[in-house]
């Protein structure tokens, strides 16, 4: 595995799990591909319904949001490969996915994410605010 790939993972897997703070709309910590999810549900219901009221404002603002984090997370994965990347091809590929694996299964173990946005409970685990 070179580095460019285990930038790439360990950002994908950052994006599906690492909480981050809803910075508008309530505090709470939830991953940015969920933000992302609810910007992009917003925005089509706002085509479907006729676009009237807040909606697309409240989509950009949540859209926005996800490519922040989704920016922020992008240089945290690219400075941990290339420190991960010193340990060579083999302990790179080892390194990543021990980091991968141990981060999802934290996430979908613990109930890390506070999400503001939920009908029931505010807290849950990854598989919680996604489901």
């Amino acid at each position: 595995m070179q580095a460019r790939a285990a930038r790439r993972w360990l950002w994908l897997g950052a994006l599906l799990a690492f909480p981050v703070p809803v910075l508008v709309f309530g505090p709470g910590r939830v991953p940015p591909l969920f933000l992302a999810e609810l910007g992009a549900v917003g925005a089509a219901l706002g085509l479907l319904e006729g676009g009237q009221g807040n909606v697309f404002a409240i989509s950009a603002v949540l859209l926005g949001q996800a490519v922040l984090w989704g920016g922020l997370l992008w240089l945290l994965a690219w400075l941990a490969a290339r420190i991960i990347a010193r340990l060579g091809a083999r302990g790179l590929r080892r390194a990543t996915l021990a980091i991968l694996a141990l981060g999802l299964a934290l996430a979908s173990a613990l109930p890390i994410y506070e999400n503001p946005f939920a009908a029931r409970v505010s807290r849950a685990t990854l598989l919680g605010v996604y489901g």
